[in-house]
């Protein structure tokens, strides 16, 4: 991988998770929970078409570089463009906590 250039940090994404809550009636509700703002640099990972219970559906996988952070964990999201993208794996660059590669997906039937 090759590590990028600072200036290549020019998206600013959201970083966070959904927390479960219990809302005044007792009724267990999803709210989102934003974590951070960080800027960060976007590259597609991979677009394929597949099928699933009898839908076809498209994926696109992103992936997000950003500076070191050691609160980010898979199963968290990022907001980019006002779509989620669920974060599926972490990568980190050469081992010295300089950057680190969020592995996103978002999956949306389309037909």
């Amino acid at each position: 991988m090759k590590i990028p250039h600072p200036g290549e940090l020019r998206h600013l994404v959201e970083i966070g998770r959904t927390v479960n809550a219990v809302n005044e009636n007792g009724y267990p509700v999803e709210t989102d929970q934003t974590i951070c703002r960080v800027w960060a640099a976007a590259e597609d990972d991979s677009s394929r078409y597949f099928f699933a219970a009898d839908a076809e559906n498209a994926g696109r996988g992103l992936a997000f570089i950003i500076r070191w952070r050691a609160d980010v964990r898979p199963g968290m999201w990022v907001k980019w463009n006002g779509e989620k993208q669920n974060i599926t794996a972490l990568g980190e660059y050469d081992f010295k906590r300089r950057y680190l590669k969020l592995t996103t997906e978002s999956a949306k039937g389309v037909r």
